[in-house]
């Protein structure tokens, strides 16, 4: 199912988000903020092709992710330090990009290997108590989405992370933690 298909498909089955999932799901919307930021930010580095290439193909499903959020969820639930989100987004993706492609590669990497354990908590939790089981497929889709990402990051990185990549990439799972925890709750 391509993103077009899954927005169509969010549009025709008027999902409800149940209470016990509104902190997740701003933090699902904080998150696809700073994503489509992450690569907003690394464009920037224009004069690197592949670095731009792999943000225009990921951005699309990011800002995808994005609309569907965005409507999941009423104003009023919506974290209300979007502007730190994008603004933390941008300058990963810009940092990361600086220093070259495999380094943005590792970020990226890193990042949708969080979103993924992110999405799969969830998905196991709706799929437990069985709620909203429309909610439930259109998390499923996004998580896919997010290890495809991950998956096309580590193919174009290549070989085993050196130290340096090792220790940035638990950076940035835990800087992903910290902001997942605070939008949870702002």
């Amino acid at each position: 199912m391509n993103n077009n298909d899954l927005i169509e498909r969010y549009k025709a089955s008027n999902i409800s988000v149940p209470m016990s999932m509104i902190g997740w799901m701003r933090s699902n919307h904080a998150g696809e903020t700073g994503a489509v930021w992450i690569y907003i930010g690394s464009r920037c580095v224009f004069w690197n092709k592949d670095i731009k290439k792999m943000s225009r193909e990921h951005c699309q499903t990011e800002k995808n992710h994005l609309i569907i959020m965005n409507h999941l969820l009423k104003n009023q639930n919506k974290s209300k330090l979007l502007l730190i989100w994008r603004v933390l987004g941008f300058s990963l993706g810009f940092f990361s990009a600086v220093f070259g492609y495999r380094f943005f590669c590792v970020t990226i990497q890193a990042v949708e290997t969080f979103v993924e354990k992110h999405y799969q908590e969830q998905i196991e939790y709706l799929y437990t108590h069985s709620i909203s089981y429309d909610l439930l497929k259109v998390l499923e889709i996004c998580c896919e989405e997010e290890v495809e990402h991950q998956n096309d990051a580590g193919f174009k990185k290549g070989k085993i992370n050196n130290y340096i990549e090792n220790f940035w990439s638990r950076v940035v799972g835990s800087g992903s933690s910290l902001a997942v925890s605070i939008s949870k709750l702002i």
